[in-house]
């Protein structure tokens, strides 16, 4: 089951919500007498200045122009004062979500949090051996003079706005002396790259995946040998090629034009034997998924796109951007505008788009000139390496040798508690030790019979993201950008960039490391030997060589289509043979991006979409920003009403179909509620194409009348509720017996989609399980009953049982089914004690479960669920990780016009008018204009400030 997300920091912030909830902005002054200064916009009767605020270490007043939907445009005569102000503004609107970043980050939760939850020592544990900080630091020295210079004016602005906190010179309520402010502490350019890292760490850090896939892997393995003395047992012995395929679904690239080849059969290296290493590392992984589900509870997702000017209908290029993460409160990202005017008119910039709190600058957005987006690559850029640890416990065995184990002393204080000091055990060649985690919070002594695993990320090395992401600011077209990001190392990023002169480019630039061909030697035929992605031997013979050449890092620009898309599919169709491993490159050269990508149907459906416009507008990629065609549905209704028509054929004629006898003669088995089934689902793609709607008012909460203009939109709904609900039953009665006889090891949930949708549509011969007796998959029987259950026996048997399901949950009338009233999303506040501070809050009035929404898993518009639900729990569709933003732009030369929305608002105080507003727009699909130049700006402005020296 899909388990809650909530992290105990919640216990510790609850008390500072108290503080903050009735808002926390520095008290404006008094209006200005005549003669003070402003900012680079100058005295304006039509933009009145509505407060001052004085600040340290400005060089020049700075004007802050509050949007009507509280974005802060910053207007500033340096990049240093911008960043300053920006740091000060985002700790204003956004103090708690930046304090909790870099607790995580560093690993000081239990400082002030183990008296409430004694397991957040597991997380600091975890983070100190990732040493996120320990690189920060590093990263810190190796910055140049200007990317340093900002870095610290940002933290100082951070700093500025935390000491009012803790001097409580900012607004707090009376109830201020039970908050423990000493927790702000000043905030360093330390502290703002070590949340930089952590955001790589999220992007493009694999080991807790590679970890669990190697502990499934072995586990499926070992529980259905090809030997086994159970026929039962034997015949399955294909199953991890039915489970683990890493050729997505929809086979959708981005390019198709990559100088890849593909290599010969090879012989299968040994894999490494690592004994109790589910156990060892239980504590380890679950202390990062408490981590990594406030961010993406189900792995990262994102759509970007870009039109050429040839095939945009306004003539010029067009971007569309909806990077798909954690929808929270406050939402994951921050948008700022900033237009730096210094007296060198070659260093002007002028940026609009989103910021992440704790990091300076825009990650997301346009300049002027070219407009941006981003989806995570995917590339393998992590190993795991099983050790050999000597007798003494001090070494391990290398290339034939003893090499020394180094150890970093971390001191983890423990709230009210004794210091905790962690030796973080380093192989100097690979990295950190992955800790096993004892019950008490402290770390077990490394076992040399039992091995250990150690990790080694590109990320462990010092780089400098922030200069790539200052040169895309300041980059004037494509080709510019693409430049910038070529000095983008860590955290790679599928780059969609488009310019004012109509070109497009895809780039995907990051630091992707070669290996020796022993850890790429693999066997698809028999799933055996070494893979990057499992762990591999740490004994020299799966190592790195060095990096992908630059120019064979994925890109293209300007294709013949007129078009790119990503959606973190397999850009380059390395994968599409099943085999991650036999790639090449023009040279002979082995060629290994990673095992695996998306299962496909986003980009497919969006490459779809766009080749059917002859000429694109902005609206046009809105509407497919929000398509919520159902992937699934589209392709196992079919099926299910093949099945229903066998199974009415044997309720009328007994022995028509004689493995469908039972079921039809199940109490359960009610033929008008499966004849009305048939009929919604027959209509659901004759009339609807599988939309996967709502069939919910979005402002009301009620049910969309049965008639009228929305009679389809209701009949889909209906449809969309009963097929999810069966395909939850269905997974369970297909795979959960198998599943059960391993001892339930996880399996993620598109592969557990790509095994249903193989087992049901593929030619049955060619299936990795096939049944020569029954001439179907093995799967389909259920290895816990004497009898053999069909393809269509388990397809009905599910649909009894989720209409059993719908029955208890909702009632019989599926006249009154909803999919919206169901399928729901909050915006959980990182506080979930206090539910007013989600969003919508607990108990509201009109919704009270949270807003309802279309789409379903793998649609374009994200809304994913778990495709987990034993059969004796009630399915749950609600979700939490969607689009964080819906930007779309049209690139025209005298000043890119955008529109957009985030899931929540800019201001992180439930008081203020710019905590929910934009939710408003997010759940209804809809976005509104961003004011980028500034006559736009003085129409849409709210308030002005002038931030001056001190």
């Amino acid at each position: 089951m899909h388990e809650p997300r909530r992290f105990p920091i919640a216990r510790f912030f609850s008390f500072l919500a108290l503080t903050f909830a009735a808002g926390c902005s520095d008290p404006a002054e008094t209006p200005p007498p005549a003669g003070d200064p402003f900012g680079p916009i100058g005295d304006r009767a039509d933009l009145p200045v509505t407060e001052r605020i004085k600040i340290d270490n400005l060089a020049a007043p700075v004007d802050v122009v509050r949007d009507k939907d509280g974005r802060p445009h910053i207007f500033a005569s340096s990049f240093e004062d911008a960043v300053r102000v920006q740091g000060y503004l985002v700790a204003q609107d956004r103090h708690l979500q930046i304090e909790f970043y870099r607790r995580v980050s560093e690993g000081r939760l239990a400082e002030i949090l183990a008296d409430a939850d004694a397991s957040v020592i597991d997380n600091d544990i975890v983070f100190r051996s990732l040493g996120l900080h320990r690189v920060a630091k590093k990263q810190y020295e190796v910055l140049g003079p200007e990317e340093k210079a900002l870095v610290d004016a940002f933290a100082d602005g951070v700093s500025q706005h935390f000491r009012a906190l803790r001097n409580r010179e900012a607004g707090l309520p009376a109830a201020a002396f039970l908050v423990p402010v000493d927790a702000f502490t000043d905030f360093t350019g330390v502290d703002a790259l070590a949340i930089a890292r952590l955001q790589s760490y999220l992007l493009s850090h694999s080991a807790d995946g590679e970890l669990a896939d190697t502990i499934s892997i072995q586990t499926i393995g070992a529980a259905f040998p090809k030997d086994a003395a159970d026929p039962l047992v034997a015949l399955r012995s294909g199953i991890l090629r039915e489970l683990y395929r890493f050729a997505p679904y929809e086979p959708a690239t981005t390019t198709t034009g990559y100088p890849m080849g593909q290599g010969g059969a090879k012989a299968p290296a040994p894999s490494p034997l690592l004994p109790d290493l589910g156990a060892r590392t239980s504590r380890y992984r679950e202390a990062l998924r408490k981590v990594k589900d406030l961010f993406a509870p189900e792995g990262f997702g994102s759509n970007n796109w870009a039109v050429t000017a040839g095939r945009s209908d306004t003539g010029h290029a067009l971007l569309a951007s909806d990077p798909h993460l954690t929808l929270a409160a406050p939402a994951i990202f921050w948008p700022v505008a900033m237009e730096v005017t210094p007296k060198d008119p070659s260093a002007r910039v002028k940026v609009s788009g989103l910021a992440f709190p704790g990091i300076p600058g825009i990650i997301l957005g346009h300049n002027e000139n070219i407009a941006w987006g981003a989806t995570v690559a995917g590339y393998d850029v992590t190993d795991l390496y099983a050790e050999q640890i000597t007798p003494d416990g001090k070494s391990v065995v290398f290339e034939g040798k003893n090499v020394a184990i180094e150890t970093v002393d971390e001191v983890i204080q423990i709230q009210a508690g004794t210091p905790y000091t962690y030796k973080v055990p380093v192989v100097p060649h690979h990295g950190a030790i992955l800790p096993e985690i004892l019950p008490d919070h402290t770390v077990a002594p490394l076992d040399p019979a039992k091995g250990a695993v150690s990790v080694r990320w590109t990320g462990d090395e010092a780089t400098n993201e922030l200069a790539a992401i200052l040169a895309l600011l300041r980059s004037k077209n494509v080709d510019e950008a693409k430049l910038a990001l070529d000095g983008f190392q860590v955290g790679a990023q599928n780059w969609m960039i488009a310019d004012t002169q109509g070109n497009v480019l895809w780039t995907s630039h990051a630091k992707l490391p070669t290996r020796k061909p022993a850890a790429v030697a693999w066997n698809p035929a028999t799933f055996s030997g070494t893979l990057p992605c499992l762990v591999l031997p740490g004994d020299g013979s799966a190592e790195w060589t060095g990096a992908l050449p630059d120019h064979l890092v994925p890109w293209e620009k300007n294709p013949a289509a007129g078009f790119l898309a990503t959606a973190n599919n397999d850009p380059i169709g390395d994968s599409l043979d099943n085999d991650p491993s036999n790639g090449t490159l023009p040279d002979g050269t082995p060629m290994y991006l990673a095992c695996s990508w998306d299962i496909g149907f986003r980009e497919g459906r969006i490459k779809e979409r766009l080749a059917a416009l002859d000429k694109a507008t902005p609206e046009d990629l809105a509407k497919i920003q929000g398509d919520a065609k159902s992937a699934l549905g589209s392709r196992l209704v079919p099926a299910m009403i093949e099945a229903i028509d066998r199974a009415e054929a044997e309720r009328k004629a007994p022995g028509t179909h004689p493995d469908l006898s039972a079921v039809v003669a199940d109490p359960g088995y009610d033929a008008a509620a499966i004849q009305n089934v048939h009929a919604l689902l027959t209509a659901w793609g004759t009339e609807a194409g599988y939309e996967a709607a709502s069939g919910i008012d979005p402002d009301t909460n009620k049910p969309l009348p049965a008639e009228g203009d929305t009679a389809i939109e209701v009949r889909a709904s209906q449809a969309t509720l009963v097929f999810n609900t069966w395909l939850l039953r269905l997974v369970e009665r297909v795979l959960g017996d198998e599943l059960e006889h391993a001892g339930r090891p996880f399996v993620p949930r598109d592969q557990k989609a790509k095994a249903i949708l193989a087992i049901t549509r593929d030619t049955p011969a060619s299936l990795p399980t096939y049944d020569p007796t029954t001439k179907e998959s093995a799967l389909w029987d259920d290895m816990a009953t004497p009898e053999i259950e069909t393809k269509h026996e388990r397809i009905v048997r599910a649909l009894v049982d989720a209409l059993g399901t719908l029955a208890a949950d909702v009632g019989t009338d599926i006249g009154a089914y909803r999919w919206g009233a169901r399928h729901r999303v909050r915006f959980e506040a990182i506080l979930p004690i206090l539910g007013q501070l989600s969003i919508p809050p607990l108990g509201d009035p009109v919704f009270p479960d949270g807003f309802p929404r279309h789409g379903d898993s793998f649609s374009v518009d994200s809304s994913d669920f778990s495709l987990t639900a034993r059969l004796d729990v009630t399915p749950r569709y609600d979700y939490d990780f969607g689009p964080t933003q819906r930007l779309v732009v049209d690139l025209a030369p005298e000043g890119p016009r955008s529109w957009n929305a985030l899931p929540g608002g800019v201001v992180w105080d439930s008081q203020s008018p710019h905590f929910r507003d934009q939710a408003e727009l997010w759940r209804k699909n809809q976005t509104r204009q961003v004011p980028f130049l500034l006559t736009d700006v003085v129409a849409a402005a709210a308030s002005r400030i002038v931030v001056t020296g001190r």
